[in-house]
């Protein structure tokens, strides 16, 4: 397993944290917009945190993203997705 590491940032006492298992995404000419979320029985899904980032923080959160899916797969295991969530998503392909 991965040994941890201690984060090159500094994480000041109070800031929030939040659990999120929904995102909506949108994209633009000049930028993107994650909408990070949580799902709710019966109800719309409840938005929690709204990130705007430039084309390029999007690529390469994307690749920082997949890098560490991949490390955890090589290490713990395979991540189990249900395969009617990756085709409601359109990203059958994609995996």
């Amino acid at each position: 397993m991965a040994q941890s590491q201690v984060p090159p940032y500094d994480k000041p006492e109070g800031i929030p944290e939040f659990y999120v298992d929904a995102v909506h995404v949108e994209t633009h000419l000049y930028g993107t917009t994650l909408y990070l979320g949580e799902m709710r029985q019966n109800a719309p899904e409840l938005v929690k945190v709204l990130i705007k980032m430039s084309p390029q923080m999007a690529k390469v959160l994307n690749l920082i993203l997949g890098k560490h899916v991949r490390n955890y797969e090589q290490d713990i295991g395979q991540i189990a997705v249900p395969k009617a969530l990756l085709h409601d998503l359109g990203l059958e392909e994609l995996i």
